[in-house]
């Protein structure tokens, strides 16, 4: 009987300890979500403010993490039909993009090129005749998402010039 007591007592003991790392685990996952949550909020977070004459600093976490989170979603979304140097595959490649256009164009044309189209705007109609009016898809990314996928592009671009070297 006091064998089954101790056999017990220890199965309790792993499994509180299991309870409090889960809750040890969720406090840093809430954490991370809600400083996520921030940074979209904001609209002067480090990364995200990609421009052509800004550098971005590849050593530093936020942009790494930034850069990591656009790979993933550039292959998920955008590689089937753009490469991240200059090569064309069904639409343009994406490098130099921010020489040819502003977030404030790039985030709206990638939720919806479509409405852009019809609305006139003189870009995005060239872009849809110069590759055979294949129309983009629309995508339900963020703005912080895009932005993430602009930095990968911008990274991409500073690696493939530095290999060259």
């Amino acid at each position: 009987m006091i064998y089954l007591f101790s056999k017990l007592a220890q199965i309790f003991g792993l499994l509180a300890l299991c309870v409090v790392g889960i809750l040890i685990a969720l406090v840093f996952v809430q954490a991370d979500i809600e400083m996520l949550a921030q940074e979209e909020q904001t609209s002067n977070w480090g990364c995200g403010t990609v421009s052509p004459n800004e550098h971005l600093l590849l050593d530093t976490v936020s942009v790494s993490d930034t850069v990591i989170v656009g790979k993933v979603l550039f292959d998920n979304n955008c590689q089937q039909c753009h490469s991240a140097g200059a090569e064309v595959i069904i639409g343009p490649g994406l490098k130099g993009i921010l020489e040819r256009r502003s977030m404030e164009w790039i985030v709206p044309w990638v939720q919806n090129s479509q409405k852009m189209i019809a609305a006139g705007d003189p870009y995005g109609t060239a872009l849809y005749n110069k590759y055979n009016k294949n129309m983009m898809q629309s995508f339900e990314l963020t703005e912080y998402e895009i932005r993430a996928i602009i930095a990968y592009v911008q990274v991409y671009r500073e690696q493939v010039y530095l290999s060259n070297k």
